[in-house]
C-alpha cells in the first residue's frame, strides 16, 4: 500500500511538471545577493555625491576667500593712495610755509600787547606814553616795537601795539590791567591781548552777549535765556 502511494504520488509530480524543492531556494539566494549588491552600489553612489557636494562648497569657500582678498587690497589701496595724497598736500611746500608762518605769528602775538582808547597826538612819544600806562599798574618791563595799528581816520583814535620779553610778562600785565580804572585820565583805556579779526570778531559778540543778558536781568529778573537770546538777536539786526 505505501509503495503505491510513493508510486502516486510521482505520477502527480511528474504529471504537474512540479519544480522540487531544493530547486526553488536557489534563485532566492541569488535575489539577496543581487539586492545586497544594489545596496552598496547605492552606498557607492551616495559617498560620491557627498564628495562633490564637499567639493563643490570647498570651491565656494575658496572663491569667497579670492573675493574678500580682493577687496581688502582695493581698500589697501584706495586707503594707502588717500593717504599718500593727503600727506603730500600736507607737506607741499605752500602748506609747510604757511603752517609754519602760522605758528611764528602765534607766537609773536602771544608776546604782544594792544592799547585802545589811548588818545593820539601829533608827533607823540610812543614809548613814553607805553612806559606810563604800565607804571600806573606798577609794571616796568621793557617795552619793544611800539607803533599805532592801522590808517590814521579823522576822529578815530588807533590802538597801539608793543612786545614784551614773553608771554609770562604779558599775563602779568594783563592781569593788573583792571588798575587803570582808578587812574586818572585812564578809565577809558584798555589792554587787550593781541588777537586775530575772527578772535576780536568772537570776543566782542561775546561781550555784547553779557552785556545784553546782564541788561535783561536788570530790567526784569523774569526773563527767560531764550528771551534774552531774542533780544540780543534783535540788538544786532
Amino acid at each position: 500500500l505505501v509503495k503505491e502511494r510513493e508510486m502516486v504520488m510521482k505520477s502527480i509530480i511528474l504529471s504537474s511538471n512540479a519544480v522540487p524543492l531544493s530547486q526553488i531556494t536557489v534563485p532566492k539566494a541569488d535575489r539577496c545577493e543581487k539586492l545586497e549588491q544594489e545596496k552598496i552600489k547605492d552606498q557607492f553612489t551616495i559617498i560620491k555625491l557627498q564628495d562633490e557636494v564637499l567639493k563643490k562648497k570647498d570651491e565656494e569657500v575658496e572663491v569667497m576667500k579670492q573675493a574678500m582678498k580682493q577687496t581688502v587690497k582695493r581698500e589697501i589701496t584706495s586707503y594707502a593712495s588717500a593717504v599718500t595724497k593727503s600727506c603730500a598736500t600736507a607737506l607741499a611746500p605752500a602748506n609747510i610755509g604757511k603752517a609754519v608762518k602760522t605758528v611764528v605769528d602765534k607766537d609773536e602775538r602771544l608776546r604782544n600787547v594792544i592799547i585802545y582808547g589811548l588818545p593820539e597826538t601829533t608827533e607823540e612819544n610812543l614809548p613814553d606814553k607805553v612806559e606810563s600806562i604800565l607804571l600806573g599798574i606798577n609794571e616796568k618791563p621793557i617795552v619793544k616795537d611800539c607803533c599805532r595799528v592801522g590808517p590814521k581816520k579823522s576822529g578815530a583814535v588807533r590802538p597801539i601795539k608793543f612786545t614784551l620779553g614773553n608771554r609770562d610778562i604779558v599775563h602779568q600785565v594783563l592781569r593788573k590791567s583792571h588798575l587803570l580804572r582808578n587812574k586818572e585820565g585812564c578809565q577809558n583805556v584798555y589792554l587787550c591781548p593781541d588777537r586775530t579779526k575772527e578772535e576780536r570778531t568772537a570776543f566782542k559778540l561775546s561781550r555784547e552777549k553779557k552785556k545784553a543778558v546782564e541788561k535783561a536781568q536788570y530790567q526784569s529778573p523774569s526773563d527767560t535765556e531764550d528771551d534774552v537770546l531774542l533780544m540780543l538777536r534783535r540788538g544786532s539786526g
